[in-house]
């Protein structure tokens, strides 16, 4: 399967366990060597800032037609 990455960018990401939305992606860690998606990153809203998600790929459980669907919370950083 092929996806760009402005398609991914449209899709929401979603908690499978606990069916929390999480927001939209805003950005992507790609791997130089290799050319592979290591993270998605995602910005949330904080008290004082913006909070940063960093999601590792290998948490990803499924890509749907409008959903990302993870296997566990995300750190905030």
């Amino acid at each position: 399967m092929e996806m760009s990455i402005d398609s991914l960018k449209q899709k929401e990401v979603i908690v499978a366990c606990s069916g929390r939305k999480l927001g939209f992606p805003t950005d992507f860690i790609i791997s130089c060597d290799c050319g592979k998606i290591e993270a998605i990153i995602l910005c949330g809203k904080g008290f004082f800032r913006r909070e940063e998600m960093r999601i590792p790929w290998c948490d990803v459980e499924r890509i749907g037609e409008d959903v990302i669907w993870i296997c566990k919370e995300p750190v905030c950083r």
